[in-house]
Protein backbone atom coordinates (compact mmCIF):
# COMPACT_ATOMS: atom_id res chain seq x y z
CA UNK A 1 0.00 0.00 0.00
CA UNK A 2 2.97 2.46 0.97
CA UNK A 3 4.67 1.45 -2.15
CA UNK A 4 1.25 2.33 -4.29
CA UNK A 5 1.18 5.59 -2.82
CA UNK A 6 4.73 6.35 -3.41
CA UNK A 7 4.17 5.65 -6.89
CA UNK A 8 0.88 8.07 -6.91
CA UNK A 9 2.67 10.81 -5.50
CA UNK A 10 6.31 10.39 -7.87
CA UNK A 11 3.74 11.01 -10.99
CA UNK A 12 1.42 13.38 -9.18
CA UNK A 13 4.55 15.51 -8.42
CA UNK A 14 5.84 15.75 -11.88
CA UNK A 15 3.12 16.73 -13.01
CA UNK A 16 2.17 19.49 -10.88
CA UNK A 17 6.41 20.93 -11.04
CA UNK A 18 5.81 20.92 -15.13
CA UNK A 19 1.95 21.78 -15.35
CA UNK A 20 2.52 24.96 -16.10
CA UNK A 21 4.51 24.26 -19.20
CA UNK A 22 1.95 22.34 -21.36
CA UNK A 23 1.01 24.92 -23.76
CA UNK A 24 4.50 25.56 -24.45
CA UNK A 25 7.66 23.61 -25.37
CA UNK A 26 9.66 22.03 -22.39
CA UNK A 27 13.85 22.02 -22.94
CA UNK A 28 14.65 19.91 -20.15
CA UNK A 29 12.98 18.31 -17.23
CA UNK A 30 14.17 16.59 -13.81
CA UNK A 31 12.09 13.98 -13.93
CA UNK A 32 9.80 12.32 -16.79
CA UNK A 33 8.02 9.35 -18.19
CA UNK A 34 9.31 7.63 -21.19
CA UNK A 35 8.56 7.35 -24.12
CA UNK A 36 9.68 11.33 -23.96
CA UNK A 37 7.40 14.20 -25.03
CA UNK A 38 7.83 15.73 -28.20
CA UNK A 39 7.83 19.10 -25.99
CA UNK A 40 10.96 17.43 -23.23
CA UNK A 41 14.62 18.23 -25.24
CA UNK A 42 16.31 16.20 -22.20
CA UNK A 43 16.59 14.76 -19.22
CA UNK A 44 18.41 16.02 -16.30
CA UNK A 45 17.65 13.54 -12.96
CA UNK A 46 15.56 10.70 -13.61
CA UNK A 47 13.62 8.96 -16.58
CA UNK A 48 11.13 5.98 -15.73
CA UNK A 49 8.64 4.46 -17.95
CA UNK A 50 8.36 2.04 -21.17
CA UNK A 51 11.45 3.44 -22.96
CA UNK A 52 12.71 6.46 -24.58
CA UNK A 53 13.02 4.82 -28.25
CA UNK A 54 9.64 3.53 -28.49
CA UNK A 55 7.72 5.69 -30.52
CA UNK A 56 9.47 7.82 -33.53
CA UNK A 57 7.26 10.63 -33.20
CA UNK A 58 9.61 13.77 -32.80
CA UNK A 59 9.74 15.61 -35.92
CA UNK A 60 13.80 14.32 -36.51
CA UNK A 61 14.15 16.02 -32.93
CA UNK A 62 17.27 14.11 -30.82
CA UNK A 63 16.31 14.09 -27.14
CA UNK A 64 18.77 13.34 -24.00
CA UNK A 65 18.73 11.62 -21.02
CA UNK A 66 21.21 12.81 -18.62
CA UNK A 67 21.27 10.38 -14.73
CA UNK A 68 19.23 7.66 -14.20
CA UNK A 69 16.80 5.85 -17.19
CA UNK A 70 14.29 3.16 -15.66
CA UNK A 71 12.78 0.79 -17.69
CA UNK A 72 10.61 -2.10 -16.15
CA UNK A 73 8.84 -2.96 -19.91
CA UNK A 74 6.79 -6.06 -19.28
CA UNK A 75 6.44 -6.50 -22.81
CA UNK A 76 10.50 -7.05 -23.33
CA UNK A 77 10.58 -10.58 -24.29
CA UNK A 78 7.89 -10.15 -26.77
CA UNK A 79 9.73 -7.10 -28.24
CA UNK A 80 13.10 -9.07 -28.76
CA UNK A 81 11.18 -12.61 -29.86
CA UNK A 82 9.68 -10.67 -32.68
CA UNK A 83 12.44 -7.46 -33.57
CA UNK A 84 14.48 -7.42 -36.27
CA UNK A 85 17.96 -5.58 -35.59
CA UNK A 86 18.94 -5.47 -38.85
CA UNK A 87 15.95 -4.18 -40.31
CA UNK A 88 16.07 -1.20 -37.69
CA UNK A 89 19.42 0.53 -38.76
CA UNK A 90 18.93 4.18 -39.38
CA UNK A 91 21.22 7.07 -39.37
CA UNK A 92 19.63 9.02 -37.72
CA UNK A 93 19.82 9.64 -33.37
CA UNK A 94 16.68 9.44 -31.97
CA UNK A 95 17.94 9.35 -28.21
CA UNK A 96 21.17 10.02 -26.31
CA UNK A 97 21.30 8.54 -22.95
CA UNK A 98 24.59 9.26 -20.62
CA UNK A 99 24.74 7.68 -16.99
CA UNK A 100 22.79 4.32 -16.20
CA UNK A 101 20.13 2.45 -18.08
CA UNK A 102 18.15 -0.47 -16.54
CA UNK A 103 15.58 -2.38 -18.63
CA UNK A 104 13.21 -4.99 -19.07
CA UNK A 105 13.18 -4.43 -22.56
CA UNK A 106 16.06 -2.67 -24.54
CA UNK A 107 16.98 -0.15 -27.00
CA UNK A 108 16.12 0.54 -30.49
CA UNK A 109 18.38 1.62 -33.19
CA UNK A 110 18.48 5.22 -33.15
CA UNK A 111 19.70 5.07 -29.61
CA UNK A 112 23.21 6.24 -28.70
CA UNK A 113 24.89 5.36 -24.68
CA UNK A 114 27.61 6.39 -22.79
CA UNK A 115 28.07 4.98 -19.51
CA UNK A 116 26.06 1.69 -18.06
CA UNK A 117 23.37 -0.13 -19.90
CA UNK A 118 21.47 -3.71 -18.33
CA UNK A 119 18.62 -4.90 -20.13
CA UNK A 120 17.53 -7.75 -21.68
CA UNK A 121 18.64 -6.67 -24.82
CA UNK A 122 20.53 -3.93 -26.26
CA UNK A 123 19.62 -2.71 -30.44
CA UNK A 124 21.14 0.49 -30.19
CA UNK A 125 23.32 2.69 -32.61
CA UNK A 126 26.22 3.22 -30.42
CA UNK A 127 27.63 2.17 -26.98
CA UNK A 128 30.06 3.93 -25.55
CA UNK A 129 31.14 2.07 -22.05
CA UNK A 130 29.50 -1.22 -20.74
CA UNK A 131 26.48 -3.39 -22.20
CA UNK A 132 25.32 -5.93 -20.10
CA UNK A 133 22.73 -7.59 -21.95
CA UNK A 134 20.28 -11.04 -21.10
CA UNK A 135 20.08 -12.10 -24.75
CA UNK A 136 22.05 -9.86 -26.80
CA UNK A 137 23.79 -7.27 -28.24
CA UNK A 138 22.93 -5.75 -31.62
CA UNK A 139 24.94 -2.46 -32.38
CA UNK A 140 26.46 -0.32 -35.04
CA UNK A 141 29.32 0.60 -33.28
CA UNK A 142 30.13 -0.57 -29.77
CA UNK A 143 33.25 1.08 -27.58
CA UNK A 144 34.30 -0.42 -24.19
CA UNK A 145 32.66 -3.78 -22.34
CA UNK A 146 29.57 -5.56 -24.43
CA UNK A 147 28.82 -8.79 -22.45
CA UNK A 148 25.34 -10.70 -23.36
CA UNK A 149 24.08 -14.63 -23.17
CA UNK A 150 23.46 -15.49 -26.64
CA UNK A 151 25.14 -12.92 -29.08
CA UNK A 152 26.96 -9.53 -29.93
CA UNK A 153 26.79 -8.76 -33.22
CA UNK A 154 28.34 -5.19 -33.45
CA UNK A 155 29.71 -3.72 -36.71
CA UNK A 156 32.27 -2.12 -35.47
CA UNK A 157 34.10 -3.17 -31.94
CA UNK A 158 36.37 -1.59 -29.83
CA UNK A 159 36.97 -3.83 -26.41
CA UNK A 160 36.00 -6.56 -25.33
CA UNK A 161 33.17 -8.17 -26.97
CA UNK A 162 31.94 -11.70 -24.56
CA UNK A 163 29.38 -13.99 -25.51
CA UNK A 164 28.52 -17.28 -26.91
CA UNK A 165 28.48 -16.00 -30.50
CA UNK A 166 30.07 -12.65 -31.56
CA UNK A 167 30.02 -11.70 -35.23
CA UNK A 168 31.86 -8.17 -35.98
CA UNK A 169 32.77 -6.63 -39.34
CA UNK A 170 36.13 -4.63 -37.43
CA UNK A 171 37.68 -5.60 -34.05
CA UNK A 172 39.97 -3.90 -32.10
CA UNK A 173 40.56 -5.59 -28.85
CA UNK A 174 39.31 -9.35 -27.34
CA UNK A 175 36.48 -11.50 -28.66
CA UNK A 176 35.39 -14.16 -25.97
CA UNK A 177 33.01 -16.78 -26.74
CA UNK A 178 32.07 -20.14 -28.43
CA UNK A 179 31.90 -19.32 -31.91
CA UNK A 180 34.16 -15.77 -33.00
CA UNK A 181 34.06 -14.36 -36.21
CA UNK A 182 35.36 -10.67 -37.39
CA UNK A 183 35.89 -9.79 -41.22
CA UNK A 184 38.53 -7.92 -39.76
CA UNK A 185 40.45 -8.76 -36.78
CA UNK A 186 43.11 -6.90 -34.33
CA UNK A 187 43.91 -8.40 -31.78
CA UNK A 188 43.02 -11.58 -29.56
CA UNK A 189 39.75 -14.26 -30.47
CA UNK A 190 39.11 -16.92 -27.60
CA UNK A 191 37.02 -19.92 -28.37
CA UNK A 192 35.73 -23.05 -29.95
CA UNK A 193 35.59 -21.89 -33.24
CA UNK A 194 37.61 -18.94 -34.30
CA UNK A 195 37.48 -17.18 -37.77
CA UNK A 196 38.86 -13.97 -39.40
CA UNK A 197 39.56 -13.29 -42.90
CA UNK A 198 41.64 -11.26 -42.20
CA UNK A 199 43.53 -10.64 -38.89
CA UNK A 200 46.60 -9.19 -37.01
CA UNK A 201 46.89 -10.47 -33.72
CA UNK A 202 45.92 -14.53 -32.08
CA UNK A 203 43.50 -17.11 -32.68
CA UNK A 204 43.51 -19.42 -29.26
CA UNK A 205 40.93 -22.46 -29.65
CA UNK A 206 39.73 -25.71 -30.65
CA UNK A 207 39.77 -24.49 -34.50
CA UNK A 208 40.89 -21.05 -35.55
CA UNK A 209 40.94 -20.29 -39.27
CA UNK A 210 41.93 -16.86 -41.10
CA UNK A 211 43.23 -16.11 -44.25
CA UNK A 212 46.17 -17.07 -43.92
CA UNK A 213 46.19 -20.74 -42.32
CA UNK A 214 43.82 -22.96 -40.17
CA UNK A 215 45.39 -24.52 -37.00
CA UNK A 216 44.03 -25.99 -33.94
CA UNK A 217 44.92 -24.79 -30.83
CA UNK A 218 46.74 -21.10 -32.16
CA UNK A 219 46.82 -19.50 -35.11
CA UNK A 220 48.05 -15.98 -35.89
Amino acid sequence: MKTKILVICFFLLQEAIYGQDSLTAVKSKIVSLTPLSGKVKEVNGIAIGFGGSLLDNHAGQTQKINGLNLEPNPLGILIWMFADPAKQRDDGTLLIVNGLTVSGAGYGKKVIHHGLSVSLYNYGKKVSGVSVAGWSNSLDQGNGILISIIGNDIATMKGLSASAFNTSEKTEGLQIGLSNYSNEMKGVQIGILNRSKKIKGLQIGIWNKNDKRSLPLINF
